[in-house]
């Protein structure tokens, strides 16, 4: 088992025989693509080789694998199994929430932030079209919104409301527990993008009473893309049925009956067309790994780190746009300054991996497998190219 043993010094960092791009880089871009385990390749070698042996028979093996990923999934976050599924991608399950309301009843406005991941808005806006009313709600700073100003924005009209659990442009932590005791008070469904959290930042569906949940893998999990996933509470399950779906939500899939459907009881439900099998099991090491080490650990290694890399940007005198209070922001930290674009530009062409977000700058995200000397070696880069 791969552990961070505790009291250890976060230059002591376990598990990085795991992912062969440490060797040869300075990695702090797990915010954004969490580093490819070596699992992975085996699983996506064991994929093949079944594919390869058994053909179409390998789906009695493959269907069943997806409910036990997305179990996995729901251990990391305190969901019971069964309440859990899998989809390609967020946008993809949050049309398919969408589609599980009438917008024709009173009750039909949709309320997300302003500093809502871009993606999603493109989704909900697109639901004008079916009677949505559309609520955002404003930022006065461009990276934090009161949690007193989103409750005031949900009220008896509201049919959902989508909240960041962190915002993708600061890192800065929404307080989704108030927000869901509101929404609970309403009588409005809320839906938390859990997916700049998975992984990082500990948090527990159960215990926080969530009614939604959507994340995915390729970043804090290190699952790569292909893996998103849904939690629904177990309550609300046979309330919602989705109109963006398939052959694989049938109760009965291999039965081939004609429609209607009959929707299985299970989050099978949310079952599309044919699933992306290679996409779903090369996730599950990544998980395996963070359930391993445990994301308590991995919280107090990040922090640890988040602190020193905003400490050291400060005595430079560049600008932090993340929360310098840990317990306000999700794992990295953003930098920002005169030339951030061109200088993470040469960081990259040097294998010091980390990225760029217009109006934040800069984004450095250590993880549990990044060192002290990782984040030495990121600002002696830096000064380097600032000079």
């Amino acid at each position: 088992m791969t552990q961070l043993s505790p009291g250890t010094g976060a230059s002591q960092a376990k598990g990085r025989d795991e992912f062969p791009i440490l060797a040869n880089s300075t990695y702090l871009v797990s915010h954004s693509m969490g580093a490819a385990p070596l699992g992975a390749k085996s699983a996506l070698e064991s994929y093949w080789n079944e594919w390869a042996t058994d053909g179409p028979e390998a789906w009695t093996r493959w269907l069943p694998r997806i409910g036990e990923i997305a179990d996995g999934i729901g251990t990391l976050i305190g969901a019971p199994p069964g309440s859990v599924f899998l989809g390609p991608n967020v946008s993809v399950l949050q049309a398919a929430l969408a589609t599980c309301i009438d917008f024709d009843r009173e009750r039909n406005e949709v309320v997300y932030e302003a500093l809502q991941f871009p993606s999603l808005t493109y989704v909900w806006r697109e639901w004008e079209r079916y009677g949505a009313r559309i609520s955002v709600i404003d930022s006065d700073d461009g990276r934090t919104i009161p949690t007193q100003r989103i409750v005031e924005a949900i009220g008896e009209q509201t049919a959902l409301a989508v909240i960041s659990h962190a915002y993708y442009i600061s890192g800065a932590i929404a307080d989704v527990r108030a927000i869901q005791e509101h929404c609970r008070n309403v009588g409005a469904l809320l839906c938390v993008d859990a997916y700049q959290t998975t992984g990082v930042y500990p948090y527990d569906v159960t215990a926080w009473n969530l009614d939604l949940v959507t994340g995915g893998s390729h970043k804090w999990l290190c699952g790569g893309p292909g893996c998103g996933w849904l939690y629904v509470k177990p309550s609300l399950r046979g309330q919602l049925h989705p109109s963006v779906t398939g052959w694989m939500a049938h109760e009965r899939p291999f039965a081939f009956e004609s429609a209607p459907i009959v929707y299985a009881p299970s989050m099978y439900r949310f079952g599309h067309g044919t699933p992306t099998i290679p996409g779903y099991v090369v996730a599950q090491p990544g998980h395996d790994l963070i359930r391993e080490i445990g994301i308590d650990q991995i919280r107090a290694h990040n922090v640890q780190l988040t602190e020193r890399i905003a400490a050291m940007a400060l005595e430079r005198g560049l600008r932090v746009n993340t929360p310098l209070e840990a317990d306000r922001r999700t794992g990295w930290v953003g930098l920002d300054f005169e030339g951030a674009e061109i200088a993470y530009q040469q960081l990259i062409a040097q294998r010091v991996f980390v990225d760029y977000r217009p109006g934040c700058g800069i984004r450095v995200g250590p993880h549990f497998y990044t060192t002290d000397e990782e984040i030495g070696a990121f600002f002696d880069a830096l000064d380097a190219i600032r000079r």
